[in-house]
């Protein structure tokens, strides 16, 4: 079924998927194709459409999987993911975290939706006490210029 659906692409939906598995974003891939990027955006969401999917990243990894071609082995499949790595802008880790701690950010190779309702409220309570820890650090080292002022 995906398959047909890949195959109702057009061209230029194709083209912008293309680019935004690489990472592009509509203001770097209209100058390249020659359109607004308003166009590129219509492309994009027209190809989601199609493809049945919420998310730009998600139909340009169907379409790059498609084109990879249906007989794709082991080393196709890792060359696959090494893309997907370097595409990620991945960063050297000497220890992944823990699969409780892990952001859902794509360097720790996390997605926003593998989050469920408590761990995304831990991790909103988590970074606004961060927030707030950095910016009492903040004042504090206002107030001791301030004293240091007063006493020169």
């Amino acid at each position: 079924m995906d398959r047909d659906r890949l195959d109702r692409l057009t061209e230029q939906q194709r083209a912008c998927l293309r680019m935004v598995y690489q990472h592009m974003t509509s203001k770097e891939i209209a100058p390249r194709l020659g359109i607004e990027p308003g166009s590129v955006d219509q492309h994009i969401k027209a190809a989601m459409r199609t493809l049945g999917v919420g998310e730009r990243r998600a139909a340009a990894r169907m379409l790059a999987e498609h084109e990879a071609g249906g007989e794709r082995d082991a080393d196709a499949d890792r060359v696959l993911e090494m893309h997907e790595e370097q595409a990620g802008f991945e960063a050297g880790h000497a220890r992944p975290l823990p699969a409780k701690f892990q952001p859902p950010l794509p360097v720790w190779g996390g997605k926003p939706s593998d989050l469920g309702p408590l761990r995304r409220l831990a991790w909103i309570f988590a970074i606004m006490l961060m927030v707030a820890l950095s910016f009492g650090v903040f004042l504090a080292g206002l107030e001791a210029l301030s004293r240091v002022g007063r006493h020169s």
